[in-house]
C-alpha cells in the first residue's frame, strides 16, 4: 500500500509504503479467543469421555497459532518512508523509530527497476546514486512498484 503525504512547512513530499495487512492486531485477538474457546469446549467435552490428552495437543495448537498471528502482527509493521525534499532523497526502512536510513543527492538519484529473472518472480524497484542502491517496496504488489517508480521518477528528475 502506498500512501502519499505533502508537508508544505518543510517543503516535503512522503511516499509511506506498509503492507496490506488482512487483519489488525486486534481482530488476530478476537479470531484467537474464538479458536480458543471453540478449542477448550471441544477439549473438555473430550475429556468427560477420558480423552484428557487432548490438552496438551490443543495448547500446543494454541502456542503455535498465537505464534503465527505475532509473526504476521510484526511483519505488517513494517514500513518504507521516502522522504523527498530540496536537496535530497532519504529512504527509511523499519518499524517505527527503529531501523536504516540511506540518504541520496535528489539530482543525482536514480531509479530503476530490475526485471525479474522469471515470470513468476517480482521485479526489483531500485534508488540510489553513485554506486549505492537500495532496493524499495520489497512487499509492494508489481501494479504498486510500477507506480511508485514513475512518480518517483517524475518527482526526482524536475
Amino acid at each position: 500500500m502506498i500512501s502519499k503525504r505533502i508537508e508544505p512547512h518543510k517543503n516535503t513530499l512522503q511516499f509511506i509504503l506498509q503492507p496490506n495487512s488482512s487483519l489488525s492486531w486486534q481482530k488476530m485477538k478476537l479470531v484467537f479467543y474464538a479458536v480458543a474457546g471453540v478449542l477448550g469446549i471441544i477439549s473438555g467435552a473430550f475429556s468427560l469421555l477420558g480423552l484428557w490428552l487432548i490438552f496438551p495437543f490443543a495448547g500446543l495448537e494454541l502456542v503455535v497459532l498465537g505464534s503465527a498471528f505475532y509473526i504476521c502482527a510484526r511483519r505488517a509493521q513494517r514500513c518504507e518512508v521516502i522522504t523527498i525534499d530540496q536537496n535530497g532523497v532519504e529512504v527509511f526502512r523499519g518499524r517505527k523509530a527503529n531501523g536504516k536510513t540511506w540518504r541520496f543527492h535528489r539530482h543525482w538519484v536514480r531509479v530503476r527497476i530490475e526485471a525479474a529473472p522469471h515470470a513468476w518472480y517480482m521485479s526489483h524497484l531500485m534508488i540510489g546514486s553513485h554506486g549505492h542502491e537500495v532496493e524499495i517496496g520489497i512487499f509492494l504488489t508489481e501494479e504498486e512498484r510500477l507506480y511508485l517508480a514513475k512518480e518517483l521518477r517524475k518527482i526526482c528528475n524536475s
